[in-house]
């Protein structure tokens, strides 16, 4: 009887202790709430940083109006991000990406702005890992052609003009102007052929 009611009071001095070291209600809803404010901060850490891109390229956008017909990539992947959002840039198709990451990379020469730095930097890698994806499945069927809108005419299953997603290209002679009026004077042979051409 004696053991009985040792193994008892053993029982339930043990029970008592792990009430007591039993951690607190009040302590895991803290936890699940600092998990929840670490989302959301880290959820608006990534809207500030998405609107401080869309904002720094608008403006170097912006900083030349002929850029945008010259640079029509980067003038998709500016309104895409502007109009949708990063996962709609992330959506295009990559050889729109790639082609604007060259032209942003032709345009900027100080990478100081955060914005247009991480904008680079994203494009860089989506270039980077769509490349690598494409390659490990040769046999996947090519997605089908995106369908026509009321009005827009079709031809054998793609668009007449220019699709959703792609980009027109000009040629060299207004990219040419539109570069010497960024750096505000002409390239010395330009210059040069340009006299030599006028009548005296």
């Amino acid at each position: 009887m004696l053991n009985d009611l040792k193994n008892h009071l053993g029982s339930s001095v043990e029970s008592v202790r792990r009430l007591f070291l039993r951690p607190a209600p009040a302590a895991a809803d803290e936890r699940r709430g600092s998990n929840r404010d670490a989302r959301l901060r880290a959820r608006e850490e990534h809207h500030r940083r998405v609107r401080l891109m869309r904002r720094e390229l608008y403006q170097l956008m912006e900083q030349h109006p002929t850029s945008r017909d010259l640079m029509r990539h980067l003038d998709l992947v500016e309104r895409t991000l502007r109009q949708e959002g990063f996962s709609a840039v992330q959506a295009l198709p990559v050889r729109v990406i790639a082609r604007a990451l060259q032209q942003l990379e032709q345009l900027v020469w100080d990478w100081t702005p955060a914005g247009l730095a991480e904008l680079r930097s994203r494009l860089a890698v989506i270039v980077r890992t769509r490349a690598v994806d494409a390659p490990a499945r040769p046999g996947a069927a090519p997605s089908p052609a995106p369908a026509a809108k009321p009005g827009e005419p079709e031809l054998g299953g793609a668009l007449v003009g220019p699709a959703v997603g792609d980009a027109t290209e000009i040629d060299h002679a207004e990219f040419a102007e539109m570069e010497r009026s960024w750096s505000g004077q002409m390239p010395a042979d330009v210059r040069d052929a340009l006299a030599a051409a006028r009548p005296a």
